[in-house]
């Protein structure tokens, strides 16, 4: 069985893409609440666990034949979280014999002041956020353990697509731009800036899950052509008929608010991927499976026919 633990955004956007593939796929899909708010088949099941539990996490392991990590926590928790999460996984992995596909971001490479990210590169961030991502690939992946040659990681940049609402473009931006609202950008938003299209995590994830050849190893998402925030801003105009109005909030700014929401606080320690380009290297997996990355005019027409097609239904 395939299971994939979170049903946010990417967990929903694998188990359609299993679905479309296989309609009978036999799928296990996990959360904190053991229910969902949409409907889904028959053949797939939902169940609750603690993913920072040990004794859960092996109990769903021994039910999988791969499980999809896709977990998303509040920057604010994550120092507790992700840790946790990352030694239940470690033991649930050495006592079955499951794999795991793990889905992962790219703040465990730190400021590389605008040079191209690729999987050889150092997992040597300074944030508190990146130490806490490349602990987990230290945990999973690097540990010396046996079962570090049935993980794989998939790296992404920041997510854009349907389903999206904590993205730069993401629901908030949408209704912004659907009422009239000025959009809040920060940064420099003539920097070219790469982002992930969900469905191209999903498909990635999925594609090195089946493999036999992907384990043990880390692979970054096909993404689309870096492209500025200014420019994608413009592309929403195109797709939409609308004038946005944008204006860019000043660092020292959010520095100060940060004073006053954890949130923002947290968000100020990665200023830096809006301090130069923004750029991801997915070669190794272009090589291995092919270019499957959707092209930024299609990811704004797809982004806004969900968003206008929610706002009805």
């Amino acid at each position: 069985m395939k299971t994939i633990v979170g049903t946010g955004q990417l967990g929903l956007a694998i188990m359609q893409l299993l679905i479309e593939k296989n309609p009978e796929e036999k799928i296990l899909l996990v959360n904190r609440t053991g229910k969902l708010n949409i409907s889904i088949p028959q053949n797939v099941q939902v169940t609750a666990a603690d993913v920072t539990s040990k004794t859960e996490m092996k109990a769903i392991a021994g039910r999988s034949d791969v499980i999809f990590s896709c977990t998303d926590m509040p920057y604010d928790k994550w120092a507790n979280f992700y840790p946790a999460t990352a030694t239940a996984l470690a033991y649930a992995l050495s006592e079955t014999n499951t794999k795991l596909v793990f889905a992962d971001n790219l703040y465990s490479y730190g400021n590389v002041a605008g040079k191209e990210m690729n999987e050889q590169m150092p997992h040597t961030a300074k944030t508190k956020k990146g130490k806490i991502r490349a602990g987990v690939i230290n945990t999973l992946l690097y540990s010396g353990d046996e079962f570090n040659n049935r993980v794989a990681f998939v790296k992404a940049a920041d997510f854009i697509g349907p389903r999206i609402h904590k993205g730069i473009f993401g629901t908030d931006f949408l209704h912004s731009v659907y009422h009239g609202k000025t959009v809040r950008l920060f940064g420099n938003i003539n920097l070219p800036h790469t982002f992930t299209y969900i469905n191209d995590f999903a498909a990635a994830m999925i594609n090195v899950g089946a493999a036999n050849d992907t384990f043990g190893q880390i692979w970054h998402v096909p993404n689309a052509p870096a492209l500025s925030l200014d420019k994608w801003v413009h592309l929403f105009e195109v797709v939409t008929n609308k004038k946005i109005k944008k204006s860019v909030t000043p660092k020292f700014v959010i520095s100060i608010a940060g004073l006053f929401n954890s949130f923002i606080k947290e968000l100020y320690e990665m200023a830096y991927q809006f301090e130069y380009p923004y750029l991801v290297n997915h070669d190794k997996y272009v090589h291995r499976f092919g270019n499957h990355s959707t092209y930024p005019s299609d990811i704004v027409k797809e982004t806004v026919e969900w968003y206008t097609f929610s706002q009805k239904n």
